[in-house]
């Protein structure tokens, strides 16, 4: 059964974005490398105490050592939350033994107090840090120790698409969120890209006539065109994707009447409240 997510970031505006969603919707929350992994907790605890369905991001590069990772896990373990998000982490040094997000999944392999789900990011269109031979590499060690994968933010169909047929033929099993942004002004959107080294998908829309102009223009960005490309896969753990994962980046409110306004293209028997409340994020980074 498709399921659809929303990621938000523990930042000034948070709690308003998240009661534009309907009580029971699956809400992810990132970890902020200006405020660290505290930030993130008490931003889920918030989401639980709220009728949320919290997955906060576990950024391995914000774990101190093992007493820190267990004292985290048992946060969770007492809201209930069972389900994490395992990323490297968006700051340039480890503060503890955890260099990426790997050795942060092989540190919780085997825990009593690992959560029940736990997913880790993919990257359908590289990554401006990391080689694409090591990515891959990586996706494949950490799928033996993950339940599912979200793939970073794309802008088109096409790449994704490819790379998700790709995975397949591989043998990749892991269930796959499709990252998709949300509604959100153009330049904002392009300002993040960059930030977040999304090189390759910014290539991509200079190379479409008239896209980058569109763009820069002062409206909103509607991805109409990447969600009726995947809309065909959404119904296919196989060789398709398990949902929507949305970057919102806090702009809940216009992302949810845009999803809810296609709720037919998207439907996949998670009812009206997964069609009105994808999963929003920032989009962390690294590994």
């Amino acid at each position: 059964m498709m399921s659809n997510r929303f990621e938000l970031m523990p930042i000034a505006g948070m709690q308003e974005a998240a009661l534009a969603l309907p009580a029971g919707t699956t809400v992810t929350v990132t970890c902020s490398p200006r405020h660290g992994l505290e930030r993130t907790l008490e931003a889920t605890e918030w989401l639980v105490a709220s009728g949320f369905r919290a997955v906060p991001h576990l950024a391995a590069r914000w774990v101190r050592d093992a007493d820190h990772l267990r004292q985290s896990l048992e946060r969770l373990v007492a809201l209930g939350v069972d389900d994490a998000f395992v990323v490297g982490g968006d700051v340039e040094r480890p503060v503890g033994d955890y260099p990426h997000g790997l050795s942060l999944l092989q540190a919780m392999d085997g825990l009593a107090l690992r959560p029940a789900r736990v997913g880790v990011p993919a990257y359908p269109e590289g990554h401006h840090a990391i080689a694409d031979e090591a990515l891959a590499r990586d996706l494949v060690a950490k799928a033996e120790l993950a339940d599912y994968a979200v793939t970073q933010m794309c802008f088109e169909a096409d790449p994704l698409l490819a790379w998700r047929r790709r995975q397949a033929r591989l043998g990749l099993s892991l269930p796959i969120y499709a990252g998709i942004p949300g509604v959100i002004e153009p330049r904002r959107l392009l300002t993040i890209a960059m930030r977040l080294g999304l090189g390759p998908s910014v290539r991509t829309l200079r190379r479409q006539t008239g896209w980058l102009g569109r763009l820069l223009r002062p409206s909103v960005f509607q991805p109409d065109a990447l969600l009726e490309g995947v809309a065909p896969l959404l119904h296919d753990d196989s060789a398709g994707f398990a949902g929507l994962h949305v970057y919102t980046f806090n702009r809940v409110e216009p992302t949810r009447r845009w999803l809810a306004a296609r709720r037919d293209l998207i439907r996949g028997g998670a009812g009206d409240a997964s069609a009105a409340g994808v999963e929003a994020s920032a989009g962390e980074p690294l590994a």
